[in-house]
């Protein structure tokens, strides 16, 4: 009996993962130059896009902090059978005593703490996708 008579299911084993890992390789390699020149298609920089630590899209701490937030009974027009009810982003209904957050420009309402994590993380507003700026307009 031959050598490759007794080790067939060896050699075809390693032959089969040996195309597996090929494979993964080459589909990871066309994913990530995809997805390369998505980000570069979006606007992004070439060094945001090859750095491993891409800068974060949302605003910092003290952009958020600039926005107008209040209390919900104390607000005006914003009250019960009034205007928004339900925070878009938790889905919770405002209640007495609670600090909202004013998205400008679109004017929309959310919880501070629910909103503030929201735009640390994306610039635009959670219901309407509008850019939030930073200097109100009036």
């Amino acid at each position: 009996m031959s050598y490759f008579r007794r080790n067939e299911g060896t050699i075809v084993f390693a032959f089969a993962s040996l195309a597996f890992i090929a494979f993964y390789c080459i589909n990871y390699f066309f994913r990530r130059c995809r997805n390369r020149d998505v980000a570069l298609a979006a606007g992004d920089t070439e060094e945001a896009v090859s750095s491993p630590n891409r800068p974060p899209r949302g605003l910092d701490a003290k952009g958020i902090e600039s926005l107008p937030s209040f209390i919900y009974t104390e607000a005006n027009g914003i009250g019960p059978g009034q205007g928004e009810l339900v925070c878009a982003v938790c889905l919770n209904a405002y209640k007495e005593d609670e600090m909202l957050r004013l998205v400008l420009p679109c004017g929309h309402v959310f919880h501070v703490d629910c909103v503030d994590i929201w735009l640390s993380h994306c610039s635009t507003c959670p219901i309407c996708r509008a850019d939030v700026t930073l200097d109100p307009v009036y």
